[in-house]
Protein backbone atom coordinates (compact mmCIF):
# COMPACT_ATOMS: atom_id res chain seq x y z
CA UNK A 1 0.00 0.00 0.00
CA UNK A 2 1.66 3.09 -1.15
CA UNK A 3 2.47 5.82 1.93
CA UNK A 4 0.53 8.90 2.22
CA UNK A 5 2.36 12.37 1.47
CA UNK A 6 1.78 14.38 4.53
CA UNK A 7 1.18 17.73 2.90
CA UNK A 8 4.17 20.44 4.18
CA UNK A 9 3.47 22.06 7.49
CA UNK A 10 2.17 25.91 6.75
CA UNK A 11 2.84 28.87 9.23
CA UNK A 12 0.36 31.54 8.84
CA UNK A 13 0.32 35.44 9.87
CA UNK A 14 3.56 37.51 11.53
CA UNK A 15 5.83 37.61 13.60
CA UNK A 16 8.37 39.37 15.14
CA UNK A 17 11.95 39.07 13.58
CA UNK A 18 14.64 39.60 16.34
CA UNK A 19 15.48 43.45 15.85
CA UNK A 20 11.20 43.87 16.47
CA UNK A 21 11.54 41.71 19.27
CA UNK A 22 14.43 43.38 21.02
CA UNK A 23 12.64 46.89 20.25
CA UNK A 24 9.49 45.31 22.33
CA UNK A 25 11.36 44.14 25.01
CA UNK A 26 13.87 46.82 25.81
CA UNK A 27 10.82 49.17 25.29
CA UNK A 28 9.10 46.80 28.39
CA UNK A 29 11.91 47.09 30.35
CA UNK A 30 11.78 50.36 30.48
CA UNK A 31 8.28 50.87 31.18
CA UNK A 32 8.73 48.47 34.61
CA UNK A 33 11.44 50.74 35.42
CA UNK A 34 9.58 53.79 35.89
CA UNK A 35 6.11 51.58 36.73
CA UNK A 36 7.96 49.18 39.27
CA UNK A 37 5.79 47.07 37.37
CA UNK A 38 5.94 43.64 35.70
CA UNK A 39 4.75 43.82 32.41
CA UNK A 40 2.91 40.39 32.13
CA UNK A 41 1.34 39.55 29.17
CA UNK A 42 -2.34 40.12 30.72
CA UNK A 43 -0.51 43.59 31.82
CA UNK A 44 -0.39 44.56 28.17
CA UNK A 45 -3.38 43.58 27.15
CA UNK A 46 -5.11 45.41 29.86
CA UNK A 47 -2.90 48.39 28.90
CA UNK A 48 -4.22 48.00 24.69
CA UNK A 49 -8.01 47.17 26.01
CA UNK A 50 -8.25 51.03 27.62
CA UNK A 51 -8.08 52.55 23.88
CA UNK A 52 -8.59 50.24 21.55
CA UNK A 53 -12.29 48.56 22.36
CA UNK A 54 -11.86 45.51 20.84
CA UNK A 55 -8.77 44.46 22.83
CA UNK A 56 -5.86 41.53 22.32
CA UNK A 57 -5.73 38.57 24.37
CA UNK A 58 -3.44 37.87 27.29
CA UNK A 59 -2.59 34.57 24.69
CA UNK A 60 -2.44 36.81 21.23
CA UNK A 61 0.28 39.05 23.83
CA UNK A 62 2.54 35.78 24.79
CA UNK A 63 2.79 34.39 21.60
CA UNK A 64 4.02 37.69 20.04
CA UNK A 65 6.56 37.89 23.13
CA UNK A 66 7.79 33.92 22.42
CA UNK A 67 8.18 34.34 18.47
CA UNK A 68 6.94 30.82 17.83
CA UNK A 69 3.83 31.52 16.36
CA UNK A 70 2.36 33.85 13.99
CA UNK A 71 -0.56 35.96 14.65
CA UNK A 72 -2.17 38.94 12.76
CA UNK A 73 -0.44 41.91 11.90
CA UNK A 74 -2.83 44.39 13.60
CA UNK A 75 -2.13 42.82 16.66
CA UNK A 76 1.63 43.93 16.31
CA UNK A 77 0.52 47.10 15.26
CA UNK A 78 -1.65 47.29 18.34
CA UNK A 79 1.03 46.28 20.88
CA UNK A 80 3.39 48.55 19.57
CA UNK A 81 1.32 51.66 19.37
CA UNK A 82 0.13 50.93 22.83
CA UNK A 83 3.72 51.11 23.82
CA UNK A 84 5.01 53.85 21.78
CA UNK A 85 7.02 52.17 19.20
CA UNK A 86 7.41 52.68 15.62
CA UNK A 87 6.78 49.22 14.10
CA UNK A 88 9.31 49.23 11.28
CA UNK A 89 9.37 46.78 8.10
CA UNK A 90 12.38 44.93 9.18
CA UNK A 91 10.28 44.23 12.32
CA UNK A 92 8.32 41.62 11.25
CA UNK A 93 8.27 39.01 8.43
CA UNK A 94 5.96 36.08 7.85
CA UNK A 95 6.10 33.46 10.05
CA UNK A 96 7.35 31.16 6.96
CA UNK A 97 10.09 32.45 6.23
CA UNK A 98 10.82 32.87 9.76
CA UNK A 99 10.64 29.16 10.30
CA UNK A 100 12.52 28.47 7.20
CA UNK A 101 15.38 30.66 7.83
CA UNK A 102 15.25 28.93 11.35
CA UNK A 103 15.29 25.55 9.98
CA UNK A 104 18.40 26.57 7.84
CA UNK A 105 20.42 28.07 11.13
CA UNK A 106 19.26 26.73 13.81
CA UNK A 107 20.82 28.42 16.86
CA UNK A 108 21.93 31.97 16.02
CA UNK A 109 21.46 33.52 19.47
CA UNK A 110 21.51 37.05 17.89
CA UNK A 111 19.51 39.81 16.22
CA UNK A 112 17.67 38.37 13.05
CA UNK A 113 18.72 40.69 9.97
CA UNK A 114 16.36 42.93 8.38
CA UNK A 115 16.13 40.81 5.14
CA UNK A 116 14.94 37.55 6.05
CA UNK A 117 15.75 36.08 2.66
CA UNK A 118 16.28 32.64 3.06
CA UNK A 119 19.44 31.11 1.38
CA UNK A 120 22.03 28.16 1.54
CA UNK A 121 23.54 26.98 5.52
CA UNK A 122 26.94 28.24 6.07
CA UNK A 123 29.00 25.74 4.53
CA UNK A 124 31.65 26.34 7.28
CA UNK A 125 32.72 28.45 10.34
CA UNK A 126 35.76 28.58 12.14
CA UNK A 127 35.07 31.02 15.68
CA UNK A 128 38.26 29.38 17.08
CA UNK A 129 39.78 32.67 17.82
CA UNK A 130 36.40 34.77 18.87
CA UNK A 131 36.14 35.73 22.23
CA UNK A 132 32.55 34.38 24.08
CA UNK A 133 30.67 37.23 24.77
CA UNK A 134 27.75 37.87 26.60
CA UNK A 135 24.65 39.20 25.66
CA UNK A 136 25.22 43.33 24.97
CA UNK A 137 22.63 45.54 25.60
CA UNK A 138 21.12 48.24 23.59
CA UNK A 139 22.93 49.12 20.12
CA UNK A 140 19.85 48.65 18.19
CA UNK A 141 20.47 51.63 16.08
CA UNK A 142 24.47 50.29 15.50
CA UNK A 143 23.42 46.92 14.96
CA UNK A 144 20.72 47.97 12.44
CA UNK A 145 23.14 50.26 10.82
CA UNK A 146 25.96 47.52 10.22
CA UNK A 147 23.49 44.87 9.47
CA UNK A 148 22.50 47.17 6.46
CA UNK A 149 25.71 47.55 5.28
CA UNK A 150 26.74 44.38 5.10
CA UNK A 151 23.17 42.89 4.18
CA UNK A 152 21.44 45.00 1.87
CA UNK A 153 24.29 46.90 0.59
CA UNK A 154 26.81 44.44 0.68
CA UNK A 155 29.78 46.68 1.62
CA UNK A 156 32.85 45.19 1.35
CA UNK A 157 34.82 46.83 4.18
CA UNK A 158 33.37 47.47 7.63
CA UNK A 159 35.36 49.33 10.45
CA UNK A 160 34.03 49.43 13.67
CA UNK A 161 35.55 51.72 15.80
CA UNK A 162 35.79 53.35 19.91
CA UNK A 163 37.91 53.32 23.29
CA UNK A 164 38.76 50.28 24.90
CA UNK A 165 35.95 48.75 26.37
CA UNK A 166 33.09 50.60 24.40
CA UNK A 167 31.53 46.73 23.09
CA UNK A 168 32.97 46.84 19.84
CA UNK A 169 33.96 42.90 19.83
CA UNK A 170 30.38 42.31 21.66
CA UNK A 171 28.39 44.46 18.79
CA UNK A 172 30.43 42.33 15.84
CA UNK A 173 29.76 38.98 17.56
CA UNK A 174 26.11 40.04 17.31
CA UNK A 175 26.31 40.98 14.02
CA UNK A 176 28.34 38.03 12.26
CA UNK A 177 25.88 35.54 14.36
CA UNK A 178 22.54 37.07 12.99
CA UNK A 179 24.39 37.95 9.10
CA UNK A 180 26.26 34.26 8.56
CA UNK A 181 23.13 32.66 6.96
CA UNK A 182 23.70 35.31 4.04
CA UNK A 183 27.61 33.77 3.91
CA UNK A 184 28.80 30.46 2.79
CA UNK A 185 31.98 30.99 5.09
CA UNK A 186 32.38 32.52 8.37
CA UNK A 187 36.00 32.97 9.26
CA UNK A 188 37.01 34.98 12.97
CA UNK A 189 40.71 36.31 13.35
CA UNK A 190 42.04 38.13 16.29
CA UNK A 191 45.01 40.07 15.77
CA UNK A 192 45.35 40.61 19.94
CA UNK A 193 49.15 38.53 19.78
CA UNK A 194 50.28 40.46 16.62
CA UNK A 195 50.01 37.62 13.85
CA UNK A 196 52.04 38.52 10.41
CA UNK A 197 49.85 38.94 7.60
CA UNK A 198 50.86 36.16 5.94
CA UNK A 199 49.99 33.89 8.83
CA UNK A 200 46.91 35.34 8.97
CA UNK A 201 46.14 34.62 5.09
CA UNK A 202 47.45 31.87 4.77
CA UNK A 203 45.16 30.58 7.83
CA UNK A 204 42.51 31.80 5.95
CA UNK A 205 42.92 29.94 2.79
CA UNK A 206 43.89 26.86 4.44
CA UNK A 207 40.27 27.04 5.91
CA UNK A 208 39.05 27.52 2.76
CA UNK A 209 40.55 25.09 1.08
CA UNK A 210 39.55 22.07 3.43
CA UNK A 211 35.84 23.19 2.71
CA UNK A 212 35.67 23.26 -0.51
CA UNK A 213 37.80 20.25 -1.52
CA UNK A 214 39.87 22.63 -3.86
CA UNK A 215 43.35 21.32 -3.63
CA UNK A 216 45.22 24.96 -4.40
CA UNK A 217 48.74 25.06 -3.56
CA UNK A 218 49.68 27.73 -0.79
CA UNK A 219 52.13 30.21 -1.97
CA UNK A 220 54.61 31.94 0.28
CA UNK A 221 54.97 35.48 -1.29
CA UNK A 222 52.18 38.10 0.27
CA UNK A 223 51.58 39.40 -2.77
CA UNK A 224 50.72 35.91 -4.18
CA UNK A 225 48.16 35.06 -0.70
CA UNK A 226 46.77 38.75 -1.10
CA UNK A 227 46.12 37.64 -5.04
CA UNK A 228 44.76 34.34 -3.89
CA UNK A 229 42.53 35.43 -0.70
CA UNK A 230 40.88 38.35 -3.40
CA UNK A 231 40.03 35.66 -6.04
CA UNK A 232 38.69 33.20 -3.32
CA UNK A 233 36.14 36.23 -1.63
CA UNK A 234 35.00 36.76 -6.07
CA UNK A 235 34.76 32.97 -6.25
CA UNK A 236 32.37 32.41 -2.58
CA UNK A 237 30.66 34.89 -0.37
CA UNK A 238 32.95 35.05 2.61
CA UNK A 239 32.57 36.76 6.29
CA UNK A 240 35.73 37.51 7.39
CA UNK A 241 36.35 39.54 10.91
CA UNK A 242 39.77 40.80 12.20
CA UNK A 243 39.11 41.68 15.80
CA UNK A 244 41.74 44.01 17.71
CA UNK A 245 42.98 45.11 14.26
CA UNK A 246 44.84 47.97 16.48
CA UNK A 247 47.56 45.52 17.66
CA UNK A 248 49.03 45.82 14.25
CA UNK A 249 48.97 49.89 14.33
CA UNK A 250 51.91 51.37 15.81
CA UNK A 251 52.14 53.39 18.83
CA UNK A 252 53.94 56.97 19.57
CA UNK A 253 53.20 58.37 16.23
CA UNK A 254 50.49 59.39 14.34
CA UNK A 255 47.72 56.58 14.72
CA UNK A 256 46.90 54.51 11.68
CA UNK A 257 49.59 53.10 10.59
CA UNK A 258 50.49 49.68 10.76
CA UNK A 259 53.85 48.59 12.60
CA UNK A 260 57.40 47.92 10.83
CA UNK A 261 56.70 44.19 8.60
CA UNK A 262 53.22 44.55 9.11
CA UNK A 263 52.62 47.00 6.46
CA UNK A 264 50.87 44.16 4.34
CA UNK A 265 48.07 44.45 6.66
CA UNK A 266 47.42 48.16 5.18
CA UNK A 267 47.63 47.05 1.33
CA UNK A 268 44.65 44.12 2.33
CA UNK A 269 42.20 46.18 3.62
CA UNK A 270 42.89 48.98 0.29
CA UNK A 271 42.53 45.67 -1.76
CA UNK A 272 39.55 43.89 0.00
CA UNK A 273 38.08 47.78 -0.26
CA UNK A 274 38.35 48.29 -3.59
CA UNK A 275 38.67 44.93 -6.26
CA UNK A 276 35.08 43.84 -6.34
CA UNK A 277 33.54 40.58 -4.98
CA UNK A 278 30.86 39.36 -2.94
CA UNK A 279 32.43 39.08 0.23
CA UNK A 280 32.91 41.49 3.53
CA UNK A 281 35.44 42.29 5.81
CA UNK A 282 34.83 43.75 9.08
CA UNK A 283 37.46 44.86 11.95
CA UNK A 284 37.28 46.44 15.05
CA UNK A 285 39.64 48.76 16.18
CA UNK A 286 40.56 51.58 18.93
CA UNK A 287 42.31 53.43 15.79
CA UNK A 288 41.12 53.99 12.50
CA UNK A 289 43.52 52.76 9.96
CA UNK A 290 44.50 54.87 7.56
CA UNK A 291 43.20 54.20 3.83
CA UNK A 292 43.12 56.72 1.84
CA UNK A 293 40.22 57.95 -0.09
CA UNK A 294 38.12 55.18 1.51
CA UNK A 295 35.31 56.94 3.59
CA UNK A 296 34.13 58.27 0.59
CA UNK A 297 33.37 54.92 -1.67
CA UNK A 298 29.68 53.42 -1.45
CA UNK A 299 31.28 50.08 -0.16
CA UNK A 300 33.06 51.02 2.68
CA UNK A 301 30.91 51.78 6.05
CA UNK A 302 33.07 52.57 9.37
CA UNK A 303 31.00 53.52 13.09
CA UNK A 304 32.25 55.05 15.78
CA UNK A 305 31.02 53.98 18.71
CA UNK A 306 30.17 56.01 21.66
CA UNK A 307 29.19 54.78 25.14
CA UNK A 308 25.76 53.41 26.49
CA UNK A 309 22.69 55.86 27.47
CA UNK A 310 21.89 55.97 30.92
CA UNK A 311 18.59 53.67 30.07
CA UNK A 312 20.91 50.77 28.30
CA UNK A 313 23.73 51.22 31.35
CA UNK A 314 20.56 50.39 34.11
CA UNK A 315 19.01 47.63 31.36
CA UNK A 316 23.12 46.36 31.97
CA UNK A 317 22.66 45.75 35.72
CA UNK A 318 19.30 45.42 35.82
CA UNK A 319 19.41 41.71 37.19
CA UNK A 320 21.68 42.88 40.30
CA UNK A 321 19.30 43.52 42.64
CA UNK A 322 21.71 44.76 45.20
CA UNK A 323 22.31 47.77 43.18
CA UNK A 324 21.33 51.06 45.00
CA UNK A 325 19.86 54.26 43.44
CA UNK A 326 18.48 56.82 42.18
CA UNK A 327 18.09 57.88 38.53
CA UNK A 328 19.49 61.05 39.36
CA UNK A 329 22.83 58.92 41.32
CA UNK A 330 22.67 56.61 38.20
CA UNK A 331 23.10 59.39 36.06
CA UNK A 332 25.99 60.97 37.72
CA UNK A 333 27.87 57.64 37.99
CA UNK A 334 26.48 56.90 34.14
CA UNK A 335 28.64 60.38 32.90
CA UNK A 336 31.05 59.83 35.27
CA UNK A 337 32.22 56.81 33.00
CA UNK A 338 30.84 58.07 29.97
CA UNK A 339 28.70 54.83 29.35
CA UNK A 340 31.64 52.86 28.63
CA UNK A 341 30.63 49.13 29.47
CA UNK A 342 33.67 47.65 30.77
CA UNK A 343 34.50 50.60 33.21
CA UNK A 344 30.89 50.58 34.30
CA UNK A 345 30.86 46.66 35.10
CA UNK A 346 34.76 47.19 36.98
CA UNK A 347 32.70 50.01 39.05
CA UNK A 348 30.04 47.96 40.04
CA UNK A 349 31.48 44.97 41.37
CA UNK A 350 33.91 47.97 43.35
CA UNK A 351 30.33 49.24 44.67
CA UNK A 352 29.03 45.95 45.44
CA UNK A 353 32.08 45.05 47.21
CA UNK A 354 32.76 47.93 49.86
CA UNK A 355 30.02 50.45 49.59
CA UNK A 356 26.89 47.92 50.03
CA UNK A 357 25.86 48.52 46.65
CA UNK A 358 24.85 52.18 47.39
CA UNK A 359 25.96 54.01 44.14
CA UNK A 360 25.58 57.17 46.51
CA UNK A 361 28.71 56.20 49.17
CA UNK A 362 30.22 55.29 45.91
CA UNK A 363 29.67 58.84 44.70
CA UNK A 364 30.44 60.44 48.13
CA UNK A 365 34.03 58.90 48.20
CA UNK A 366 35.08 60.10 45.28
CA UNK A 367 34.82 63.73 46.94
CA UNK A 368 38.45 62.45 48.29
CA UNK A 369 39.21 59.04 46.22
CA UNK A 370 40.58 58.72 43.36
CA UNK A 371 38.03 57.38 40.47
CA UNK A 372 40.53 55.31 38.39
CA UNK A 373 41.77 51.83 39.93
CA UNK A 374 43.49 48.95 39.48
CA UNK A 375 42.45 47.38 35.74
CA UNK A 376 40.74 50.57 34.41
CA UNK A 377 44.14 52.95 35.03
CA UNK A 378 46.17 50.20 33.70
CA UNK A 379 43.84 49.60 30.46
CA UNK A 380 44.00 53.76 30.03
CA UNK A 381 47.99 54.15 30.41
CA UNK A 382 48.53 51.42 27.78
CA UNK A 383 46.35 53.91 25.10
CA UNK A 384 48.20 56.91 26.45
CA UNK A 385 52.03 55.47 26.13
CA UNK A 386 50.66 54.80 22.32
CA UNK A 387 49.71 58.18 21.61
CA UNK A 388 52.86 60.32 19.64
CA UNK A 389 54.65 63.16 21.96
CA UNK A 390 52.16 65.48 20.12
CA UNK A 391 49.21 63.70 20.95
CA UNK A 392 50.20 63.89 24.56
CA UNK A 393 50.74 67.36 25.11
CA UNK A 394 47.28 68.05 23.01
CA UNK A 395 45.74 65.78 25.55
CA UNK A 396 46.68 66.95 28.51
CA UNK A 397 46.14 70.88 27.42
CA UNK A 398 42.27 69.22 26.26
CA UNK A 399 42.10 67.68 29.79
CA UNK A 400 42.00 71.08 31.69
CA UNK A 401 38.50 71.96 29.37
CA UNK A 402 35.57 71.00 31.11
CA UNK A 403 33.57 72.08 28.70
CA UNK A 404 34.02 71.55 24.48
CA UNK A 405 36.03 73.84 23.00
CA UNK A 406 36.66 75.85 19.52
CA UNK A 407 39.79 75.16 17.28
CA UNK A 408 40.36 78.79 17.42
CA UNK A 409 40.02 79.62 21.17
CA UNK A 410 42.21 76.19 21.80
CA UNK A 411 44.93 77.53 19.51
CA UNK A 412 44.67 80.89 21.20
CA UNK A 413 44.77 79.25 24.52
CA UNK A 414 48.06 76.99 23.72
CA UNK A 415 49.82 80.02 21.77
CA UNK A 416 50.65 77.54 19.11
CA UNK A 417 48.67 79.89 15.70
CA UNK A 418 52.33 79.49 14.03
CA UNK A 419 52.10 75.99 14.21
CA UNK A 420 48.28 74.82 13.11
CA UNK A 421 48.96 72.62 10.50
CA UNK A 422 51.16 70.34 13.15
CA UNK A 423 48.27 71.24 15.84
CA UNK A 424 45.16 70.09 13.35
CA UNK A 425 47.62 66.59 13.05
CA UNK A 426 47.73 65.78 16.07
CA UNK A 427 44.45 66.42 17.14
CA UNK A 428 43.25 64.35 13.59
CA UNK A 429 45.47 61.46 15.18
CA UNK A 430 43.40 61.78 18.75
CA UNK A 431 40.32 61.82 16.53
CA UNK A 432 41.13 58.30 14.86
CA UNK A 433 41.86 57.12 18.29
CA UNK A 434 38.36 57.71 19.45
CA UNK A 435 39.78 60.37 21.87
CA UNK A 436 37.80 63.20 20.93
CA UNK A 437 34.21 64.03 21.20
CA UNK A 438 33.02 66.72 18.83
CA UNK A 439 29.97 68.93 19.42
CA UNK A 440 29.87 71.01 16.01
CA UNK A 441 32.69 72.94 15.52
CA UNK A 442 33.70 72.43 19.34
CA UNK A 443 35.96 69.24 20.28
CA UNK A 444 36.65 67.77 23.50
CA UNK A 445 38.44 64.98 25.07
CA UNK A 446 37.39 61.68 25.70
CA UNK A 447 35.92 61.68 29.46
CA UNK A 448 38.09 58.41 30.45
CA UNK A 449 41.08 59.65 29.39
CA UNK A 450 40.68 62.83 30.85
CA UNK A 451 39.88 61.61 34.19
CA UNK A 452 42.92 59.23 33.47
CA UNK A 453 45.12 62.21 32.54
CA UNK A 454 43.87 64.88 35.94
CA UNK A 455 44.56 61.57 38.12
CA UNK A 456 47.19 59.47 37.30
CA UNK A 457 49.82 61.69 35.54
CA UNK A 458 52.20 63.21 37.42
CA UNK A 459 53.05 66.55 36.83
CA UNK A 460 49.76 67.64 34.96
CA UNK A 461 49.49 71.70 33.83
CA UNK A 462 47.95 74.43 36.08
CA UNK A 463 46.96 76.40 33.81
CA UNK A 464 47.86 78.08 30.39
CA UNK A 465 48.98 81.53 31.42
CA UNK A 466 52.52 80.18 32.32
CA UNK A 467 52.14 79.58 28.39
CA UNK A 468 54.14 75.76 28.47
CA UNK A 469 56.27 75.31 25.15
CA UNK A 470 54.53 72.11 23.07
CA UNK A 471 57.13 70.55 21.41
CA UNK A 472 55.86 69.31 17.71
CA UNK A 473 57.52 66.53 15.92
CA UNK A 474 57.49 65.71 12.06
CA UNK A 475 55.07 63.26 10.82
CA UNK A 476 56.57 60.14 10.58
CA UNK A 477 55.68 57.19 8.49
Amino acid sequence: MAKTLRSPQRYRGFVLTTVGLQKLQEQIKQLEIQTRLRQSPRTIAERVQLSEPEGIHPITVRKILNGENGVDKRSLQLIFRILQIQLEEGDYAHAGLCHQSAEVQPSVNAPATASLKVVSPVKHQDWSEAVDEAHLCGRVHEFTQLNQAVITEHCRFVQVLGIAGVGKTALATMLVKAAQPEFEFVIWRCLHHIPTTPTVLTSILQCLSKRTEENFQLPTHIEELKGMLIEQLQKHRCLLVFDHFDAVLCGRQYAGYCRPGYEAYGELLRIVAEVPHQSCLIITSREKPRAIGLERESYIRSLQLNGLSLLECQQMFGNHSELVGSTDEWRSLVELFAGNPLALKVVVVCIQDYFNGRISDYLRYLNHGQLLFGDLRDLLSQQFNRLSEVERELACYLALHQTPVSISQFCKDIALLSNQPYLLEGLDSLNRRSLLQRQGAHFSLNPMMQIYINECLPEPQDTFSSKPKLKLISHQN
